[in-house]
């Protein structure tokens, strides 16, 4: 069956890099694409105008592109399009935070992989190739496994990072080094019974590397995103409480907004 991308626009540039990388996307996966603008106005926005917008923006690339224009509330209206379109992912981009419109960032995200079926990713950087190198922050729980086998099988090119980061509580008071190193060694087994319960074949296990971070979540993520120079982050979510049941930890909402990648959601299957 053929993979159906939905592109969330709004009319505007911040919407030409998601959906330049719902292009590298569906050229990779030979999937189609579908662009939809949700009008939260009072007035009625013509099927034609929204066309030509988007013809102007995009020209020929618009040649196999289907468009839906729906009026509602902007999450609930992603969520219930792609729905209706069965779509295998959802890409937005970034707006500016705080901004009033802002609803791909925050409270409005969280609602649409909450209701969502399908991975949500918040498209931040211009796409100038395919995922390449690809980081699945990990805790080792149900949701964490759900999402390095949906990376495994979205990117099936990509090389992917399994990290996890461990914090030593008060590591400035502590003197001894072997609080930090059985803390480690806990982390360290850890991975290794995840990585044997994934149970992968050798295709998939030759492109995976492991890595066990010490120190402060945000910092240790964020930090190897940079050194590593990976093009994309994801993170899986139970999709029962939204971001306060994130895999990794409550704070999930803030790594969507402060990670300088591009950021894949993966709700948890019921």
């Amino acid at each position: 069956m053929d993979k159906t991308i939905l592109i969330a626009s709004d009319l505007t540039a911040r919407s030409d890099r998601p959906f330049l990388r719902a292009a590298l996307l569906a050229e990779e996966w030979d999937a189609k694409r579908a662009v939809l603008f949700a009008n939260s106005d009072k007035s009625r926005v013509d099927q034609d105008s929204v066309e030509h917008q988007l013809r102007r923006n995009y020209g020929e690339d618009m040649d196999a592109v289907s468009v839906v224009v729906a009026h509602g509330k902007v999450p609930e209206t992603i969520a219930k399009t792609a729905r209706g379109l069965e779509a295998d992912i959802i890409v937005v981009g970034a707006a500016r935070h705080n901004n009033v419109t802002d609803f791909f960032l925050g409270t409005a995200v969280d609602y649409v992989v909450r209701q969502a079926e399908a991975p949500v990713l918040v498209v931040k950087e211009r796409a100038h190739h395919p995922y390449e190198k690809v980081m699945v922050a990990v805790d080792f729980s149900a949701s964490s496994k759900n999402a390095v086998h949906t990376a495994l099988t979205m990117f099936p090119k990509a090389h992917i990072t399994i990290a996890h980061a461990f914090h030593v509580a008060y590591s400035a008071w502590l003197k001894s080094e072997g609080v930090a190193q059985e803390m480690r060694g806990e982390a360290e087994k850890g991975m290794e019974d995840f990585i044997n319960d994934l149970a992968l074949g050798e295709t998939d296990t030759a492109r995976i590397t492991t890595a066990v971070l010490e120190g402060n979540l945000h910092q240790s993520i964020y930090d190897m995103l940079l050194k590593q120079d990976m093009d994309l982050l994801v993170l899986g979510t139970h999709g029962r409480s939204g971001f306060t049941q994130a895999t990794i930890g409550s704070r999930a909402s803030e790594m969507l907004g402060w990670a300088p990648t591009d950021v894949l959601m993966i709700r948890e299957q019921k």
